[in-house]
């Protein structure tokens, strides 16, 4: 994984957030303390329109919530694990605790797009997926997403 995009710094644990609302504030709030966004309002209003359209739930817990907007500086992506199951509307109707949010600039969107494709397609990876689930290491974890080639 590109370290510009993703560094081991980009796993956090929120123990706060209960609804999928409050997750994004603490994702927006991330991305801005980061560097990632220039406005984290702006942001946290493009998470929700983006989840508006349709869910970034996927399935066993995960989703990869996202927004390409102008706020967003560069691109990037975190891992963030939530202590509470948070309702999400996910493909498979189950709760979410763990989500790979993602910065997508709207200049060279087309090439960051491909970076939440790799993801979704790596989470159909066994191994993987229940790698990011069962782990709390943040070494660990970040070991097992540099195995995703971006």
């Amino acid at each position: 994984m590109d370290s510009k995009i993703f560094k081991e710094d980009h796993i956090l644990f929120d123990e706060s957030a209960k609804t999928q609302e409050e997750a994004f504030k603490v994702i927006a709030e991330v991305a801005f303390e980061k560097g990632y966004v220039s406005d984290e309002t702006t942001f946290f209003k493009g998470l929700k329109e983006r989840e508006n359209e349709a869910t970034t739930g996927f399935k066993e817990g995960i989703a990869i919530p996202h927004s390409k907007d102008a706020s967003v500086i560069k691109p990037g992506m975190f891992l963030i694990k939530f202590k509470h199951a948070i309702h999400w509307q996910a493909l498979d109707q189950k709760p979410v605790n763990t989500v790979f949010a993602l910065t997508i600039p709207e200049e060279g969107a087309s090439e960051h797009l491909k970076l939440l494709s790799l993801i979704a397609r790596k989470l159909i990876d066994t191994d993987f997926r229940e790698g990011i689930l069962a782990n709390n290491d943040t070494k660990k974890l970040a070991s097992i997403i540099d195995t995703i080639d971006f």
